[in-house]
């Protein structure tokens, strides 16, 4: 009222449309600012966005696939973006003698091979359970077999998860 945007006597609560445009933009600012830090949108903009302040399904949907997308995003592909943040901050400095980058890191053979690996065998696995073979044994047999392929090349990948994880490779944090 002081603002002069509201008369006497009127109240936020009765301004429907101020509150709709007001609800979205703030949903998308939380998005804008969420897409930077995370590289995902915002969790739980569908509460925000609705007037009657309830979670729908499809926003559970996306906040999960959200924070999936953020789970890879954290733990494969965002060391560079923390390498260019200690670039930018200065707290990494080059050293114009040493010709080596510290960037570069050779992968093994199992970085690239062992996920294929495991992605073929489960699809095969669930290939196997939908198109059923001629006998129950012989697609028992398919799955069990599938089945143990995905499991143990799940298990190697977790044996050596560090070498799967995209570290920060400039500054090393003190344990």
């Amino acid at each position: 009222q002081r603002l002069g945007v509201l008369h006497v006597g009127q109240r936020i609560e009765e301004q429907a449309d101020f509150e709709k445009i007001y609800k979205n933009a703030w949903a998308d600012n939380a998005n804008a600012c969420a897409k930077q830090y995370a590289g995902t949108g915002a969790l739980k903009t569908d509460y925000t966005r609705q007037v009657t302040g309830k979670r729908t399904q499809w926003g559970l949907i996306m906040d999960g696939w959200n924070s999936l997308v953020r789970y890879y995003k954290n733990n494969f592909s965002d060391g560079f973006r923390q390498d260019a943040i200690d670039l930018f901050l200065g707290n990494y400095s080059v050293d114009e003698v040493e010709s080596a980058s510290p960037l570069h890191v050779k992968k093994d053979w199992k970085f690239l091979a062992l996920p294929i690996i495991m992605v073929v065998a489960f699809s095969m696995c669930i290939i196997c359970l939908l198109m059923a073979g001629d006998t129950w044994t012989e697609t028992l047999a398919y799955v069990l077999f599938w089945g143990t392929a995905s499991f143990g090349t799940f298990a190697i990948i977790l044996y050596n998860g560090k070498d799967f994880v995209d570290a920060p490779k400039l500054v090393q944090k003190e344990k």
